[in-house]
C-alpha cells in the first residue's frame, strides 16, 4: 500500500460499515477500559492521572477506525472513570467533547486531511502525528476537561492551569511513547484488514 493511496479508494473499491467495525469498536472499548482504569489508579494527581495510557488507545483508534474509534474513545472513559472513582458520571458525560472529538478525532482528521501514513514512514508523517495527534489533541482536551472540573466545583479557579498542565502531561507522554510504538509497528497489520477506515466510517 503506497503512501499516496493510504486514504484513497482504489479503482472499483467500495467500503461500507460492517460487523468488523462494530467488533473493533467493542474491542477498543474493552482495551480502553482496562488501560484507562489501570492508568487512573496507578499515578493519580487530584482528578487527573500523571500517566494515562487510555489516551494512546483513543488517538490510535480514531486514526485507524475513524468514528468507530471515536465512539470507543467516548464509551470507555465512562466505565473506567466509574471503576477508578476518578470522576462521577455527570462529569464523565461532560467530558464528551474531549473524549469523542478532541482527543481521538483531531488526529484522525489530520491524518486524512494531510494524507499522512499511520505507519509513520516519513518525517512529515511524524510531524503530523506529533503536532495534531499528540500535542494539539491533548492540549485542547486538557483545556476542556479542566474547565469541566472547575465548572463542577471539583477544582478551584487558581488550580485550573495546574490541572491543565497535569492533564496535558498525563496524556501527552503515553500518546507519544505508546501511541508512536503502536502506530509504527501495528499499523501495517491493521491497514490490511477490512476494519481499517479510509474514510470516517469505512
Amino acid at each position: 500500500m503506497a503512501t499516496e493511496s493510504v486514504w484513497q479508494l482504489e479503482e472499483g473499491e467500495v467500503r461500507k460499515p460492517g460487523i468488523e467495525h462494530v467488533v473493533m469498536c467493542a474491542l477498543f472499548t474493552g482495551i480502553g477500559i482496562v488501560v484507562g482504569t489501570l492508568g487512573s489508579l496507578a499515578v493519580p494527581i487530584g482528578f487527573v492521572s500523571l500517566f494515562w495510557p487510555g489516551q494512546a488507545v483513543q488517538v490510535v483508534g480514531g486514526i485507524w477506525f475513524g468514528w468507530w474509534g471515536g465512539i470507543a474513545a467516548f464509551l470507555f472513559p465512562l466505565i473506567s472513570n466509574a471503576l477508578s472513582g476518578s470522576a462521577p458520571l455527570a462529569v464523565s458525560l461532560a467530558y464528551t467533547p474531549s473524549n469523542l472529538l478532541f482527543q481521538p478525532m483531531l488526529g484522525a482528521w489530520a491524518f486524512r486531511f494531510f494524507k499522512a501514513d499511520p505507519r509513520l514512514r516519513s518525517g512529515r508523517d511524524w510531524a503530523i502525528w506529533i503536532v495534531f495527534g499528540v500535542l494539539l489533541a491533548n492540549l485542547v482536551g486538557a483545556l476542556w476537561g479542566s474547565l469541566i472540573l472547575q465548572g463542577f466545583g471539583m477544582i478551584t479557579a487558581p488550580a485550573y492551569w495546574t490541572t491543565v498542565g497535569g492533564w496535558a502531561i498525563g496524556n501527552t507522554i503515553p500518546s507519544l511513547i505508546l501511541g508512536s510504538i503502536i502506530l509504527y509497528f501495528v499499523s501495517p497489520l491493521v491497514m490490511r484488514t477490512a476494519a481499517f477506515c479510509k474514510g470516517y466510517w469505512a
